[in-house]
């Protein structure tokens, strides 16, 4: 699903967050939000995309601390929340989080951890 670049604004959908309707879901293989308006936090509820193997949040307006229980998400493979105004630490550098670079995080002043 990419909506990047789409002039979004406010916070993510709520739909979106809501763990009944992400029970229908399950498939969905990429999350592309990058390069809108979107405000608010990250959704703690995104880790029950358990095939999710992109997810792309840069170039937002994003804040808040990234929910640990992203580490869930073990098909992972691309994982962006460059260039918001994140807080707090990093993920834990667990399965595929010890994989993300200093580029999935940069760009947010407040965020702190390895591997910035």
């Amino acid at each position: 699903l990419d909506l990047s670049n789409n002039k979004l604004s406010g916070e993510l959908p709520i739909e979106l967050a809501l763990v009944k309707y992400l029970r229908n879901f399950t498939e969905i293989r990429a999350l592309n939000f990058s390069h809108n308006n979107i405000t608010g936090v990250i959704p703690s509820e995104f880790s029950n995309l358990q095939n999710i193997r992109s997810l792309d949040l840069s170039y937002n307006n994003l804040t808040g601390r990234i929910p640990s229980q992203l580490v869930e998400l073990t098909t992972l493979a691309i994982f962006s929340v460059a260039h918001n105004n994140l807080t707090g630490r990093t993920p834990q550098r667990t399965s595929q989080f010890a994989t993300f670079t200093e580029s999935s995080y940069e760009g947010n002043p407040f965020l702190c951890g390895p591997p910035l």
